[in-house]
């Protein structure tokens, strides 16, 4: 028969898997999904999270709390964050997040049922990179400890209703910010170099024609 629970989904799915493997070295590609499992695995424990399967690069874990659901994504994406730092675009590793919490009918050490299935239509249009979440997981969670902000409304395939999604706005969203502020400023300070540059070759290169004008007119300037 199984059982009922209420539970917190978390679906977690690489971004653009499909690609690499068609472009990577077998031997490549095992290496890249080991480092990626030894980066996430220990997480899910750390939250006493439960990974029920994993398919390929996607894992799908059910947690008792929502906040501990929640936490384990935002230290999942540090982690990755913190990976990626100083490698080339080819070994990093990104992905996207997606938690829900609702009743699953547990069965054969599997998960089913409308929970489970809106957590896996999230992760479809999470961004990569955030945790996104569901009203249902925003009403259960410590809101003291995850800042969040509301994300929309979105109807998803199968589902009756429209369904509220948040996202985190925690340490690793302020790290993406302060990224993009600080490349902001680099981008204004490399142009405002240019223009001083162009500008004053510019200005030289006036001088020169007007000097090679005049000298050509035997007109002496000093």
């Amino acid at each position: 028969m199984g059982e009922t629970k209420n539970l917190t989904i978390m679906f977690i799915d690489l971004a653009e898997y499909a690609a690499k493997t068609s472009r990577t070295p077998r031997a490549e590609l095992m290496e890249f999904l080991e480092n990626y499992e030894k980066l996430v695995e220990p997480v899910f424990s750390e939250f006493k999270g439960e990974i029920i399967k994993k398919i390929g690069d996607a894992y799908m874990a059910v947690f008792e709390s929502p906040t501990n659901a929640v936490l384990c994504g935002i230290k999942i994406q540090d982690a990755l964050f913190r990976y990626n730092q100083g490698r080339d675009k080819k070994h990093q590793i990104h992905v996207r997040i997606a938690i829900n919490t609702g009743v699953v009918h547990i069965r054969n050490n599997d998960i089913y049922g409308e929970a489970v299935n809106i957590a896996s239509r999230l992760e479809k249009v999470a961004r990569v990179g955030d945790v996104y979440f569901t009203e249902s997981v925003y009403l259960s969670m410590n809101k003291a400890e995850i800042p969040s902000i509301f994300v929309g409304n979105r109807n998803f395939r199968g589902i009756p209703n429209k369904i509220r999604i948040f996202k985190v706005l925690g340490e690793y969203s302020k790290i993406l910010l302060e990224r993009k502020r600080r490349k902001k400023r680099y981008n204004e300070i490399v142009r405002g170099l240019l223009l001083i540059f162009f500008s004053i070759t510019t200005i030289i290169l006036i001088i020169a024609l007007l000097y090679f004008y005049f000298l050509c007119r035997g007109i002496k300037l000093f």
